[in-house]
Parts: C-alpha cells; sequence; structure tokens
C-alpha cells in the first residue's frame, strides 16, 4: 500500500516535470505482479478500461514480461477508484 502511494506520488511529481504533458490522476496504478500471459494481460486491460485509463508499459523500461512493468494510467479528471 505504502509502495502504491510512493508511486502515484512520484508520477504526479514526474508528470508535473513534462512540459505539455497529460496531467496525472492519482489512481494509476501498477498492474501488480508475475509474468505477463494473454489471460492476465486481457483482464487487467479490462479493469483498467473500466477505471478510465490505458495500459501502458513504464518509462523506465524493464522485462516486458513482468506485469510491474506496466502501469494502468489514468488521466486526471478519469474515473475514479
Amino acid at each position: 500500500m505504502i509502495q502504491r502511494l510512493a508511486l502515484c506520488a512520484s508520477l504526479l511529481g514526474l508528470s508535473a516535470c513534462a512540459g505539455g504533458a497529460e496531467p496525472v490522476n492519482p489512481g494509476t496504478y501498477t498492474l501488480g505482479r508475475g509474468l505477463v500471459n494473454y489471460d492476465i494481460m486481457r483482464r487487467a486491460k479490462d479493469q483498467c478500461t473500466a477505471d478510465g485509463g490505458v495500459v501502458r508499459p513504464k518509462d523506465e523500461g524493464g522485462d516486458a514480461a513482468q506485469m510491474s512493468n506496466y502501469q494502468c494510467v489514468i488521466p486526471a479528471g478519469g474515473k475514479s477508484q
């Protein structure tokens, strides 16, 4: 929980530094742990869409096979959780 809050705070700080970037809602979240497979990613994308967001890989790169390297980015004004 604390890690998720820290991540959200970091994303908000980074979005403030990026000129012209779309503001990020504090509801933006990492998709979780484990390996990516079709079914897990499909469920995560469906949930993210229902929350008003879009699944994107994290900017710092990493292993594309890990769910933790993806996040649901919810723009400001998107659906709140």
